[in-house]
């Protein structure tokens, strides 16, 4: 069987992303762009809390709006995973683009899922900053754009219309 530079980048690519810790079974992340993209996936998209053990310091700065600041770090992002879960139903945070340069990870995603007093469907977009050190986050701003929350749920009135 012979294999390609493709093929063998794809299967180291599953080996890193598969690797986990013997000692305890929490998956190994490499890279902080990983950390994030573990943050979105299991905390946000699938509610696992557990990741913010993982990944935040204690000492966690929180930049983004209406974020509760006076928890220790890894309570603050598990405070923000549970909001964001109770405020929309079914909710599917998506990685759209992300850079990692240095310890910084600046990423662009979109929040969807179903309002729950109202049924309907809703979609914001959401822009990250995260800083990292020594492989854990220690710095966020985040922007959800409630605007347009607001606007879909019919709270804000309908754009003016362009001529």
């Amino acid at each position: 069987m012979s294999i390609t530079r493709r093929k063998l980048g794809i299967i180291t690519a599953g080996i890193a992303v598969a690797m986990t810790d013997a000692r305890n079974g929490v998956m190994t992340m490499s890279t902080n762009l990983e950390r994030f993209k573990a943050i979105v996936e299991r905390g946000f998209s699938q509610g696992d809390l557990t990741v913010a053990d993982e990944v935040c310091d204690e000492r966690l700065i929180e930049h983004q709006y209406l974020a509760r600041a006076d928890l220790p770090g890894p309570q603050i992002l598990k405070a923000q995973i549970e909001d964001a879960r109770h405020s929309i139903k079914e909710l599917k945070f998506t990685i759209e683009a992300a850079v990692e340069t240095g310890d910084t990870v600046w990423a662009r995603g979109k929040a969807t899922g179903v309002d729950p007093r109202s049924g309907k469907p809703v979609t914001i977009d959401v822009m990250d900053i995260c800083r990292f050190a020594d492989g854990k986050l220690v710095e966020h701003w985040g922007v959800p754009d409630r605007f347009a929350l607001l606007h879909q749920l019919g709270a804000l009135p309908p754009p003016p219309k362009r001529t």
